[in-house]
């Protein structure tokens, strides 16, 4: 008898309800996950606002998961067994296209996450659900010693770790880190791990206290004085050698342009905004300063490993990203309302509680 999987669904803005239909027959390469914990991430609640209606409706989308691997594909390698924690490679990579075949499978050409529906009519993946099936190549595992919704932050820390190594981090690098929302202080820890002097930034008593709490590097109160004018102080007159900005928002971007040193630095422009955000610069300044700013986007498999490293090891704590708030399934709409309030952490959706 086939299993009913329930699943979290975006009819329209701002309405999410649960939807039900029964799993596929699993095939050899593929893992059956029971699904513990899946995080809400700006895309997901950003969609629900209707921000990313291009994304198309109705989505039934989620990637921040981690699941139970419940059965196996009979050409399954040994390295998954019954009773493993995993979490996701995403997006999904072919394999054989030129990025794929260079490790850039963040890069992957045929990727198609946001723009087809699948054969039922939903858009997305079916990850805010009790049941998922995936592929072994995209199953990555996690630590059990951990809470669910912690392990849920493979994804988001891949991104991280990919954007870290973009932009070349180094022991002892002047890292200024704008906006200590949840991947903000993804990215400062991080940074911090890779040996970093970690700078960070925030308008938001709520995130400034956050930051302050992790104790990995001097905090600047943006609404009370110049964060470039502080970051200059805090490095001597220098400035900083990398700045992330975390937050996707015109001000920002002036000032983490603002915030680098004078010759050889980087910009790292880490997430989307929306409504769309501007960027000003002079391209002969660029040219005569050698700065250079990068977009980052997605993390490689190689990435995934060592995020699962990192989270597993407790090397960084996905708990400082986290609101401590957690939904039921069947709740799916006041999960999303909440996530999307100003100044929220990661909302976590309890995939295992569906019972109407």
């Amino acid at each position: 008898m086939k299993r009913k999987r329930y699943f979290g669904v975006i009819l329209e803005p701002k309405r999410a309800e649960m939807h039900c239909d029964e799993l596929p027959e699993l095939k050899d390469d593929e893992l059956l996950l029971q699904l513990e914990a899946c995080n809400i991430c700006t895309t997901d609640y950003q969609q629900w606002q209707g921000l990313r209606n291009h994304q198309g409706f109705p989505r039934a989308a989620g990637h921040e998961f981690c699941g139970i691997v419940i059965e196996r594909g009979s050409k399954v390698h040994s390295r998954f067994q019954i009773g493993d924690r995993v979490g996701p490679v995403f997006p999904e990579f072919c394999g054989v296209c030129e990025n794929c075949q260079r490790g850039r499978t963040g890069d992957c050409i045929e990727a198609d996450y946001f723009s087809n529906a699948g054969p039922d009519g939903y858009y997305g993946t079916k990850s805010f659900s009790n049941y998922r099936i995936i592929k072994e190549r995209y199953a990555t595992p996690l630590s059990k010693e951990i809470p669910a919704a912690e392990a849920a932050f493979l994804e988001p820390v891949s991104t991280v770790v990919h954007c870290i190594k973009e932009a070349g981090v180094y022991p002892n690098a002047r890292v200024g880190v704008i906006g200590v929302g949840t991947m903000g202080i993804l990215n400062a820890q991080v940074a911090n791990v890779w040996g970093a002097s970690v700078i960070m930034t925030d308008i938001s008593e709520k995130k400034i206290a956050r930051a302050k709490s992790m104790n990995i590097g001097k905090v600047i109160n943006s609404a009370k004085e110049d964060p470039v004018e502080r970051v200059k102080e805090l490095t001597n007159g220098a400035g900083a050698d990398i700045v992330i900005v975390s937050v996707g928002s015109t001000i920002a971007y002036k000032q983490g342009y603002a915030m680098l040193k004078k010759i050889g630095a980087k910009l790292i422009l880490f997430p989307a905004g929306y409504p769309k955000p501007e960027l000003s610069v002079n391209p002969n300044e660029l040219h005569y300063r050698k700065i250079s700013i990068i977009g980052t986007l997605d993390g490689d498999s190689i990435d995934y490993v060592d995020a699962a490293q990192l989270i597993s090891s407790g090397k960084i704590k996905p708990s400082y990203a986290l609101e401590g708030t957690s939904f039921a399934l069947k709740d799916i709409q006041q999960a999303f309302e909440a996530a999307a309030q100003p100044d929220a952490y990661r909302i976590t959706v309890n995939l295992q509680d569906f019972d109407s």
